[in-house]
């Protein structure tokens, strides 16, 4: 059935020969007209176009394989209707090789291809993020070190203003900060010489001619008209005939005075009218016998106006025009050694790239460009006039995510300067919440206020229509943003053209069920113990347990736009969005484990606080340096060691005034009762292992290094043990490959490795946890962020009482992307430090960006639910605040600057908002005392079932007992003749071996001490190490998971590819689940990838290519049951059955193979254990194939050798 499209996605599909900005709404079906307009243009019968003559710009990677997927199943499905059609069958091969990229790889494929035209060397790498942390963070001390030793009196004055005390940290960042943001300009250099323009100025005419002045009066010009329009309410309440009219005279007189302050249009009016106006008291208003509660209003509206007129005056008219002059002119100095720092570093930074012949994803951009662009015309070079024939169009997804280097690439490969318009974009402002990111919702605002809905060549389409939610969820999130998102803060105003219009058919439930919900937890005073986060998790977990009993939601949504059928709720239709993750995710998963209910965090951070992160990072701390006090106490804590606090205490009592890694040593040797035995044992033997990797430390790659601590602690072992293993334990190899990573960079050894994952950490570049296994029916939780793009039936919008960030608001500079930076005016004489009017204003215009983003995430987290949307949120006090609430609204229905600007939770603006219509969305206030309550009655419930559950059981009857004794122990005599086999496995000849080898894995890795013989231990004989939670444990179960993971990986492998492939192919195999995902965590890469690179592997690899590799080959041969069966001297045949791992042949004989993954002390201990099971491999293929055995080999991934039998 052919889709049908609205007439505004019909326009975006069809429209032709133009530059098209499409605002898509949330829900509107942004991507399937995106797809439809390029599948109409490549199946075109007039003017077909080939897919590889379209620029397609994705925001990521996994946007980029999503959008080539979904046009290659269209191509399919023409296909399939016009299967001899040779335009479509050349589209099927162009697709591969087609311009669907992220905006990154667009720009690598320009530089690879044109690089001799900057002079760049051809075998550049794109550098790992980590790496350039730590060189930028080697570029800045060099930097720093370079001006501290010059002296310069700017910098001296520089480092005075922006460094505090001894730290340099705040300086860096301020370096750093304005690099970033230099980079996300064109022209970085440019950008950054204009940012000392302010204070340059020589008069208040060349500061009002600065783009800073007028944004400062564009901010006093919004902040005054609120004050005239609450001073006219006041006004007008007070001459209503139930108002407070003796105020009348006063009130007209400020109202006139505020629209005066309101008709200024330069600073000096400003500073003038502001600085001039005072409030006078209120006449009394004892005999009032009125409307109080106008009385009242009047005197919390004033009240709010005089307030804000009073912290106005002391942010930025705290001085004269002419005093504020001076002092931007006494800051030149230091403002220009600022910026001469950062070109400085700029310069430095690049240089150690060039050395390095690495590129970041800045470098991609503006090489790129310096590609494409002439960089003193600014015009399309001759690159771009190449490369713009191959482009019939360009598409632009996600286009409010874009910044100014972008803009300036793709409008380069355009035909613009051809006069033709062949430009296609398409996003959502509302949506653009990467601002951290440098994103620039403001380019596509420019259009979107000048592009016109007319036919022109500039022309704007905007899709309303919502396709995702009911009718109930979009009422809401209109209600909301209605009142609060408006262009001054939110940077677009919300209004009819950018509100949601229901496009979705759903079938109707109870009444009431689709409503939206609003759960107000108010936490009691008296108890402390409990946590705001978790008091509302519990409140959310309750809500859960009722919807589970009576919530319907739609089946899958039929594809005739029908609405379908409703079907009970499951936990994985609910997700509970975060604005972050971290301690709130973490009380979200216990609070919920706790009620029963199944949940699962979807983390994007997190990592770097897992704790076996953390230990094994410490532990590779010790490796590198053990005289490491903080480290030390962590490992020797930790279930590694086990030892206690109080054991930690003994050992620095003992040995108080020396280094805690000498306390150690010295306890260990000189102390050895102090102690219990076993303890003493843990920390002499974990000293011997240390010592033993720190030599091994200075020859072993660090992966191998970091995978042999870990299997030799058995640490590894122990986090899968515990809650939570799978992931704990992947958590683990993602360090191993993390190492790997490190050691493809151009730093090397484990003291530069250890710097790396600390630059990663201290610079916020973490990662998400490792995800366990899918689990099919849990409640997910996500950041908001990382439910951008998805959809889900139920949605509770949590921890909406939490303050927004403000920190780069109180940094010693303020940075702005477009108005440059702000710094105190500092008196070094007098050691006197005052916040510069830049500073302040940045400060407040940062702010006001900050709080419109987080509007935008709100409305991210708003529209992602289908069906039920449930927002929840703490407030202290809230019984007594909220009847007081009441929004102050402006004439065109929205909620007065000065009520945005003072809010900072997403409760605030939400509260507010629903308080001009409190019917459309009805509020829930949970106290905590009733969750309690509800508690103890479940609690009791559970109870009073089991109570009755055990008064139906009954004892039984005495005779019925012997019956049923006699009856279950009874054997029949003939047991032993019918329990003789007719067939047998490989593995019960090498039982006895086999059940060695587990004894001695377990051995290996869980080492039992054994009874000494009083006064006959060797002189200086080691402990074996014995980690604290493994004395005594078997892990059979962890051993055969690991055996099976590591033969399904061989068995799965394609020795026909090079062994750089491993992890690739791991991931592809992991995909296509041909590798269980139980098993996934238990592969070792690092273990196969040295085997790979033996000679052995490169001899499988050539066997592959002839054909004559074979893996798992099931064999099954007759013996005598003599030979074959413990216990008979019979000669009946019985049959012998096994599979063989590996065989090939070479020069016409074969070559045997087996892998094990067994712990063994030596080579020849394996070979004795495994002899037999090989001669039987041995005499099976000499039977099956009549070709001789020329070699029996065993691999061990655990000695890493390969093993003659």
């Amino acid at each position: 059935m052919e889709k049908k499209w609205t007439k505004e996605q019909q326009q975006v599909i069809s429209l032709e020969g133009r530059n098209l900005l499409v605002s898509a709404a949330a829900g509107s079906g942004k991507t399937a007209v995106l797809v439809e307009r390029i599948i109409r243009k490549i199946t075109d019968s007039v003017h077909p176009v080939d897919i590889d003559k379209l620029l397609i710009v994705t925001y990521t990677n996994a946007a980029a394989a999503e959008m080539r997927e979904r046009i290659g199943a269209a191509i399919e499905r023409a296909l399939g209707q016009q299967p001899e059609n040779p335009h479509l069958q050349r589209q099927q091969t162009l697709l591969h090789n087609a311009q669907i990229t992220t905006i990154h790889s667009f720009c690598l494929s320009v530089i690879r291809n044109y690089f001799h035209r900057i002079d760049l060397d051809p075998d550049f790498r794109v550098a790992e993020e980590g790496e350039l942390k730590l060189l930028k963070s080697d570029v800045l001390d060099q930097v720093l070190e370079h001006f501290y030793q010059e002296a310069k009196p700017e910098f001296l004055a520089l480092s005075e203003t922006i460094a505090t005390g001894k730290n340099d940290m705040p300086l860096k960042d301020a370096i750093l900060k304005l690099f970033e943001f230099a980079m996300s300009y064109p022209w970085p250099e440019e950008w950054l010489y204009n940012c000392r323009k302010p204070f340059h100025i020589q008069n208040m005419e060349e500061f009002e001619a600065l783009p800073l002045a007028g944004e400062l009066l564009a901010y006093l010009d919004s902040i005054s008209s609120q004050w005239a329009l609450q001073m006219g309410i006041c006004r007008d309440l007070s001459m209503e005939g139930d108002g407070p009219f003796m105020y009348g005279p006063l009130l007209e007189q400020e109202a006139q005075a505020m629209e005066r302050i309101g008709a200024s249009s330069t600073y000096q009016q400003y500073y003038e009218r502001i600085c001039g106006c005072s409030f006078a008291r209120l006449p009394s208003a004892r005999k009032f016998e009125g409307d109080m509660e106008k009385k009242n209003r009047i005197q919390k509206l004033r009240n709010e106006v005089k307030d804000s007129i009073k912290k106005v005056k002391e942010q930025f008219l705290f001085q004269s025009p002419q005093e504020m002059v001076k002092d931007m002119q006494k800051n030149r100095p230091v403002a220009d050694m600022l910026v001469e720092t950062a070109l400085y570093f700029m310069e430095k930074f690049t240089e150690k790239k060039r050395e390095r012949n690495i590129l970041d994803f800045n470098d991609l951009e503006h090489f790129a460009l310096k590609i494409l662009v002439e960089g003193k015309t600014k015009e399309p070079s001759r690159t771009a006039a190449e490369l713009r024939k191959n482009y019939v169009e360009i598409m632009v997804d996600e286009y409010q995510d874009s910044n100014y280097v972008q803009e300036a690439i793709i409008k380069a490969v355009s035909r613009e300067a051809e006069g033709i318009s062949n430009i296609f974009m398409v996003g959502d402002v509302k949506q653009s919440i990467y601002r951290f990111r440098m994103a620039r919702p403001e380019l596509f605002m420019e259009k979107y206020n000048t592009y016109t809905q007319e036919e022109s060549s500039r022309q704007r389409i905007d899709l309303r229509m919502n396709f995702r939610s009911r009718a109930q969820v979009l009422g809401l999130a209109n209600d909301i943003f209605y009142r609060v998102m408006k262009e001054d803060i939110g940077g677009i105003t919300y209004d009819a053209k950018a509100a949601l219009y229901p496009g979705a058919a759903f079938p109707e439930g109870e009444p009431g069920m689709f409503e939206p919900c609003f759960l107000v937890v108010e936490p009691n005073p008296e108890e402390k113990g409990t946590k705001p986060q978790e008091l509302e998790a519990k409140a959310v977990g309750m809500e859960i347990k009722k919807m589970m009993e009576s919530q319907m939601v739609t089946e899958e949504m039929p594809k005739d736009g029908s609405p379908g059928t409703l079907r009970p709720v499951r936990y994985s239709d609910i997700v509970i969005l975060l604005r972050s993750m971290g301690s709130w995710a973490d009380a979200f998963v216990k609070i919920l484990g706790e009620l029963g209910i199944p949940v699962r965090a979807s983390s994007g951070t997190g990592y770097f606080s897992a704790a076996e992160v953390q230990t094994a990072l410490n532990l590779l701390r010790l490796l590198d340096n053990p005289r490491q006090d903080i480290p030390m106490a962590a490992v020797l804590s930790s279930p590694i060691v086990g030892l206690t606090g109080e054991d930690l205490a003994v050992i620095r009592t003992a040995c108080p005034k020396v280094k805690f890694y000498q306390a150690v040593m010295d306890f260990a040797s000189k102390f050895p009762g102090s102690l219990t035995g076993t303890q003493q044992k843990k920390l002499r033997s974990f000293l011997d292992l240390l010592e033993k990797f720190r030599k091994k430390a200075s020859y072993t790659p660090i992966h191998e290094l970091l995978y042999q601590v870990l299997e030799e602690t058995g640490y590894q072992a122990y986090v899968y043990a515990l809650p939570g293993g799978e992931v704990r334990q992947a958590n683990l190899e993602m360090l191993v490959e993390k190492a790997i990573a490190y050691e493809n960079t151009s730093y090397r050894g484990l003291f530069h490795f250890i710097r790396y994952m600390e630059q990663l950490q201290e610079y916020d570049v973490d990662f998400p946890l490792a995800e366990g296994e899918e689990a099919e029916d849990v409640v997910r939780i996500m950041s908001i962020h990382k439910s951008k793009g998805l959809e889900f039936p139920v949605v509770f919008v949590s921890g909406l009482g939490k303050m927004f960030n403000n920190q780069d608001q109180r940094e010693r500079v303020v940075l702005h992307p477009s108005l440059g930076f702000g710094i105190d005016v500092v008196d070094v004489q007098r050691r006197l430090r005052t916040p510069g009017l830049t500073r302040r204003f940045l400060a407040r215009k940062t702010f006001m960006e900050n709080v419109g983003e987080e509007l935008r995430v709100l409305y991210v987290a708003l529209t992602r639910a289908k069906e039920k949307l449930v927002l929840t949120g703490v407030l202290k006090k809230a019984e007594e605040k909220l009847p007081s609430l009441q929004a102050v609204t402006a004439e065109d229905g929205f909620l007065t600057f000065l009520s945005r600007l003072g809010s900072n939770t997403f409760l605030q603006f939400l509260l507010l908002a629903r308080s001009c219509a409190p019917e459309n969305c009805p509020l829930t206030l949970v106290k905590q005392e009733s969750l309690k309550e509800q508690e103890v009655w479940e609690t009791a419930e559970e109870g009073l079932t089991r109570v009755q559950l055990l008064a139906e059981l009954q004892e039984p009857e005495p005779e019925w007992e012997g019956q049923v004794a006699a009856r279950l122990s009874y054997e029949y005599p003939y047991e032993h003749e019918v329990a003789m086999k007719t067939k047998v496995s490989v593995s019960e000849f090498k039982r006895r071996a086999m059940d060695q080898a587990l004894a001695a894995e377990s051995e290996m890795m869980f080492p039992l001490p054994e009874e000494p013989v009083a006064g006959k231990a060797e002189e200086g004989q080691r402990e074996r190490y014995i980690p604290a939670f493994m004395e005594g444990v078997q892990e059979e179960n962890i051993g055969a998971k690991r055996g099976t993971a590591m033969h399904r990986m061989l068995e799965c492998y394609d020795f026909t590819r090079p062994p750089e492939t491993l992890q690739e192919q791991f991931r592809e195999l992991a995909e296509q689940k041909k590798i269980e995902e139980s098993l996934q965590p238990f592969v070792r890469l690092p273990a196969i990838r040295k085997f790979l690179r033996t000679k052995l592997g490169a001899r499988m690899q050539a066997a592959a290519k002839q054909g004559k590799l074979c893996r798992e080959k099931p064999f099954v041969m007759g013996k005598p049951a003599c030979e074959a069966l413990e216990g008979t001297s019979s000669r009946e045949m019985v049959l012998i059955q096994g599979i063989i791992d590996v065989f090939f042949e070479e020069d016409g004989e074969i070559v045997l193979l087996d892998y094990k993954t067994d712990k063994v002390a030596s080579a020849a201990e394996l070979a004795d254990r495994y002899r037999t099971q090989l001669e039987l491999y041995q005499e099976a293929i000499e039977r099956a194939v009549g070709k001789k055995v020329k070699e029996r080999l065993l691999y061990s991934f655990s000695l890493g050798e390969i093993v003659p039998v």
